[in-house]
Order: C-alpha cells, then sequence, then structure tokens
C-alpha cells in the first residue's frame, strides 16, 4: 500500500465513529495504477472524503508527500499534478453553503515526524490567485492560515486528533 493511502487510513481511524460521521468516496480503478486503456471512464471525485460533526459538514482533500510541497493544476489538463483543478473546484463549490468548511489536510512525512496542517479551500483560492506557483510548501500553508493537526506517533501509524481539528474549525465560525 502507497504511503498516500497509508496517511488515508491512518486519518480514518483516527475518528471517533460515535462522535463524528465520516464517509470516503471511492477511487475509480485509475487512481490504483490501473492502465488507462482498459478503463472507460474515471470518475473525478470533487473530493476525497467528508465529515459531519456538530451540525457541519467537512468536505476534505487529503493529500501526503515525503517532498516539500504539494504541486497543482492551476487549470484543467494542467499536466500530472498532485491536487488536480477539478478538486479545487470542487471544495470552493462545496464551501459556498452555510455551514460547510471545505479544505486540504497537508501531510509532510518527514524523517523522524509527521507535521499536518487543515487549508480551508478559501484560503488556498486566496494563495492560489496571488501567485504564479505550480506548488504549496509548508511557509505558504502556514502563511495562509494552516491549522496544524495535533498527531501521534503509534507503534507504526499515527493517530491524528481529528476531533480536536473539527472543535477548533467549528469554534472560528463564532470569531
Amino acid at each position: 500500500m502507497n504511503a498516500g493511502k497509508i496517511f488515508e487510513n491512518d486519518w480514518r481511524k483516527s475518528i471517533d465513529k460515535k462522535k463524528i460521521y465520516y464517509n470516503r468516496m471511492k477511487d475509480s480503478p485509475s487512481s490504483f495504477g490501473a492502465d488507462s486503456q482498459q478503463v472507460r471512464f474515471t470518475l473525478n471525485n470533487p473530493y476525497d472524503s467528508f465529515a459531519f460533526y456538530n451540525g457541519h459538514l467537512f468536505p476534505m482533500e487529503l493529500k501526503s508527500t515525503k517532498s516539500t510541497s504539494f504541486s497543482f493544476q492551476r487549470f484543467k489538463g494542467d499536466g500530472s499534478k498532485q491536487i488536480k483543478f477539478h478538486q479545487i473546484q470542487g471544495l470552493l463549490e462545496a464551501s459556498q453553503y452555510p455551514n460547510v468548511y471545505a479544505g486540504f489536510i497537508f501531510n509532510f512525512r518527514k524523517v523522524n515526524s509527521n507535521i499536518c496542517y487543515w487549508l480551508d479551500i478559501k484560503n488556498f483560492d486566496i494563495f492560489f490567485h496571488s501567485t504564479d506557483k505550480k506548488s504549496i510548501n509548508e511557509k505558504d500553508i502556514i502563511r495562509f492560515n494552516g491549522v496544524i493537526v495535533d498527531n501521534e506517533k503509534l507503534k507504526v501509524h499515527y493517530k491524528y486528533d481529528v476531533q480536536k481539528l473539527l472543535d477548533n474549525l467549528c469554534a472560528k465560525e463564532g470569531e
């Protein structure tokens, strides 16, 4: 299993199912390296998953890298990038509704550490339109109000404090 799927599984296992409803969308066969010539069509999900908690919906796209940044498409068909244009558009569309907080979960797998951030899609969009860059790094995420996601290393995998993150995001609504 690739490191991105391991991260997604760790994220899912970190959620208290008694308090948070969580749904992971199904990936298309091409997401698993299937031969694109053999696939008749591919489903382009607007984002990876969503959580429902405390009257709020949280559509999210989970990204993980051992690198220092995440590449993104500036338009549809803009080459092979980690963040697809349709994912940016899907999160932006979802964020237009009341009580919906859409964003990215960025996981940086560094040597001997694991740093994870939530970046609201509206802040990502401000970054997107304020630069000519084709990637976003940790400094950019922090500069555009990324919220750190607490985590702890278990024996092999990580446990993320998803409820604390969602509580913090809900609390920002009242500010």
